[in-house]
């Protein structure tokens, strides 16, 4: 608190702890500038000017580094002190430390923006990664990848090199000893800048050969700095003065490398430009060897055109692995930016947990100690008794801890939802675990969540659980879940087209009285080796004939663009082949579709964790 002459005349305890200065100090410093720094002195002489030349409160959010000598932000309210003639006395300013809470902000919005760079980069690849993979020639699928590469990453030149034994190349005729070289195949390349295309020998390509043959991924933002003079040569001797290299070995064993470089200027090449570049060439790798495996089933073709049939079906299976590798793939990639969404909202929802209770505390403190004052002052004076009135002050007593309760209950959803993204993120592990599998049908429904509420127009799904105790089972935790995403969601669209089809048929308060859309959920154990899942609904039903091709791969009763045919045919190989179990299909057009999972207990294998 400070008079008209701008002296202090109050100070509190917990002010003069934070700056450090003992409280008679403070009443004998002339200016602000003598214990805070010249921008903070500055700052407050602005602030009480104005609140001096304005007869209404100063509020602002402030910065002071404290005697941590860390910066802290400061709320800051300032306001007029008169006396009975309305004469100006004073200023006191009050400070709220809210660092904490700030910092918490900075974090969420730091992992906002983390997200939106993860969907960037998510994009960039599912774009470039459907323009690779569009053909099964591999020399389009080269051509298109070193295009796209370049254009996306504005380098000067982008190429590919195969690894090669070359037998043309032969340095001793009398012992037919083959020497390997390095061979351009593919450019994309600025107008003005030479072509590299062409062989190049081990012994030109020096120590580099090394490294692109233990896959080794070489990132030179100038080749000036390079400390190897012969590694050096090499490279000047292409004309590159800063390029990044990603090599790739596909599932036959060739070993290539993708080459980006420029030839006027240097080049400092990002980590993320590292990471997106490794996705393209994994989602590469995946062309080149569903390449192989087309042009293989080509040569049997020509080879035997007798054998048309069983090259249909072995171009069938081709398909069908593509299909499932790209499902494969976005499940996987869906996995790990689901898991690095949830840790990244962990963290400042963890903080608010833990400051929620805090909260409550202090505010029922606050409240207790303004009870004790309407009690033994039960005459307010009239400003206060109008500010009572204005604020509406016995309803905030009533709704300030409804509202930190429902903050503390939605707090808790989340997390709850944290953890059942986490749980159903594990898409990435590929070893057997113990779990309970209840667990993975309670994440599922929770992420299921928002199909199954009722919406305008649409009554809610109702969800029927009768869970018998079962034993902990082994079993792919992440395969199992997927298996149990694609049965509930065909459930809810079956349920979704019955509702339709009634819709355009029958008079509307009729549907009203209709039986609820339903799915029911039970498991059993059904013996001491196996336990039963049983997932069925009153949704639109399916014909014998249809229910008999349920699992077969491409089959979907689907309107076209609306489903692929493999989510069943995925779930069938995750059940009968990768745990030995059994999944059956019984449907009842107009009634409904039940699904029989069986999964034995344990699985053969000598590995599992426990979860």
């Amino acid at each position: 608190m400070t008079n008209i002459n701008g002296k202090m005349q109050f100070v509190n305890k917990t002010l003069c702890e934070n700056l450090g200065i003992a409280e008679s100090k403070f009443f004998q410093v002339e200016n602000y500038d003598q214990f805070l720094t010249k921008k903070e002195a500055e700052t407050i002489h602005n602030s009480d000017t104005i609140c001096w030349q304005n007869d209404t409160k100063y509020h602002s959010e402030e910065t002071f580094t404290f005697v941590d000598r860390k910066q802290h932000y400061l709320e800051i309210m300032k306001v007029q002190i008169k006396d009975d003639a309305n004469e100006v006395l004073g200023i006191i300013s009050l400070g709220l430390d809210i660092t904490n809470s700030k910092q918490a902000q900075q974090k969420l919005q730091e992992s906002e923006s983390k997200f939106r760079q993860i969907a960037r980069h998510e994009e960039l690849l599912n774009r470039l990664a459907n323009q690779i993979r569009n053909s099964l020639d591999l020399d389009t699928i080269l051509n298109t990848t070193v295009y796209q590469v370049r254009t996306l990453f504005k380098v000067e030149r982008c190429y590919f090199v195969w690894y090669r034994f070359d037998k043309s190349l032969n340095l001793d005729e009398t012992n037919s000893k083959y020497l390997d070289c390095w061979e351009v195949v593919n450019e994309s390349k600025a107008e003005k800048v030479p072509s590299l295309l062409g062989r190049y020998t081990t012994k030109q390509v020096g120590s580099w050969a090394l490294k692109f043959l233990q896959l080794e991924i070489i990132r030179v933002d100038d080749i000036n700095l390079v400390s190897d003079t012969k590694m050096q040569d090499f490279i000047l001797r292409l004309g590159l003065t800063s390029f990044l290299s990603i090599p790739i070995k596909t599932q036959s064993g060739q070993i290539g490398v993708l080459v980006c470089g420029h030839h006027t200027s240097i080049r400092q090449w990002h980590d993320s430009e590292i990471e997106l570049l490794k996705g393209v060439t994994n989602q590469l790798a995946i062309a080149i060897d569903q390449a192989e495996l087309y042009n293989q089933s080509r040569e049997v073709a020509l080879q035997a055109r007798e054998q048309a049939h069983e090259l249909s079906k072995a171009l069938q299976k081709l398909q069908q692995a593509q299909a499932q590798l790209i499902q494969t793939e976005k499940m996987s990639s869906l996995g790990q930016m689901v898991a690095g969404i949830a840790h990244e909202i962990n963290n400042p929802i963890n903080f608010i947990s833990a400051n929620i209770s805090y909260a409550s505390q202090y505010t029922q403190d606050l409240l207790n100690l303004i009870h004790l004052y309407q009690k033994n002052y039960p005459h307010p004076p009239t400003v206060i008794q109008d500010q009572i009135e204005a604020i509406e002050f016995d309803f905030l007593i009533e709704d300030l801890p409804k509202i930190l309760n429902s903050m503390e209950v939605g707090v808790d959803r989340i997390c709850a939802i944290i953890l059942s993204l986490r749980n159903f993120s594990r898409l990435d592990e590929s070893e057997v675990k113990i779990v309970d599998i209840h667990e993975g049908i309670e994440s599922t429904l929770l992420i299921l969540q928002n199909k199954l509420r009722e919406k305008p127009e649409e009554k809610a799904i109702k969800i029927i659980k009768n869970y018998n105790s079962l034993p902990k089972i082994e079993c792919y935790v992440s395969q199992i879940n997927q298996v149990f995403m694609n049965i509930i969601s065909n459930a809810v669209d079956a349920l979704a087209e019955k509702r339709n089809k009634r819709s355009k048929q029958s008079n509307p308060n009729l549907l009203m009285q209709e039986n609820l859309p339903t799915i029911k959920i039970s498991t059993k154990a059904i013996s001491s080796q196996q336990i039963a899942i049983i997932i069925s609904d009153n949704g639109i039903g399916m014909k014998e004939i249809v229910c008999q091709k349920i699992f077969d791969p491409f089959f979907t009763t689907k309107p076209v663009g609306s489903g692929t045919g493999l989510g069943l045919s995925i779930s069938y190989q995750i059940i009968v082949e990768k745990h030995q179990g059994k999944l059956n299909c019984t449907s009842t057009p107009k009634q409904g579709t039940e699904f029989l999972i069986e999964i034995p207990i344990r699985q053969k294998t000598k590995q599992t964790t426990e979860l």
